[in-house]
């Protein structure tokens, strides 16, 4: 397992935040949290999202997400997976650990969970220290980058006579030619 460093997490936490303030917002709306004032000639429209119910969005967003395939968007995005220490999915348990301390390491946007992973061998925020568990690479539901420069290959091989593969090399493409000529004449 390659451990994630904190470049990666942080743009995957900067894609999820924006996906939750859509979100946010969006339910806001839906549920009459929408508003439009006017007020000694000023007027102000907006969008009011108290109360608890974002925090449970916020938290229910990462919970499900990491619990049930080990990624948020953000993560999937990235390539990077949140992992137990055999390397497999994480339990309901584990999520709701991990990301209960997240308040904790959001402090300062991010920066105590950043000096945590800087400071692990493991490179653990402490939500993952206190839920054992490790946000890793994962390229393999990732295509290929496209290559600027063409692949160089190994030499290629070409057939010996006692060789059962059928090769159609150069040398047999030209005495192909050769019996042709004389087949003609």
């Amino acid at each position: 397992m390659e451990y994630a460093g904190v470049s990666l997490r942080f743009v995957a936490v900067l894609i999820d935040a924006i996906i939750l303030v859509v979100l946010i917002l969006v339910l806001a709306l839906f549920t009459g949290g929408g508003y439009s004032t006017t007020d000694n000639g000023t007027h102000q429209v907006g969008v009011a999202a108290g109360g608890w119910w974002p925090f449970l969005v916020f938290f229910g967003y990462y919970m499900v997400f990491e619990a049930v395939s080990g990624r948020t968007i953000g993560k999937r995005l990235v390539g990077l997976r949140v992992v137990n220490e055999d390397g497999d999915s994480i339990s309901w348990g584990q999520s709701l650990g991990r990301n209960l301390l997240r308040v904790v390491d959001a402090f300062f946007f991010y920066f105590v969970a950043a000096i945590s992973v800087w400071s692990s061998s493991k490179r653990q925020r402490l939500g993952d220290r206190a839920a054992n568990t490790f946000v890793i690479y994962d390229r393999g539901d990732r295509r290929e980058p496209a290559r600027l420069a063409p692949v160089t290959s190994a030499p290629q091989q070409h057939a010996t006579t006692g060789d059962s593969a059928n090769y159609y090399t150069h040398e047999r493409f030209m005495d192909d030619i050769d019996r042709a000529k004389r087949v003609r004449d």
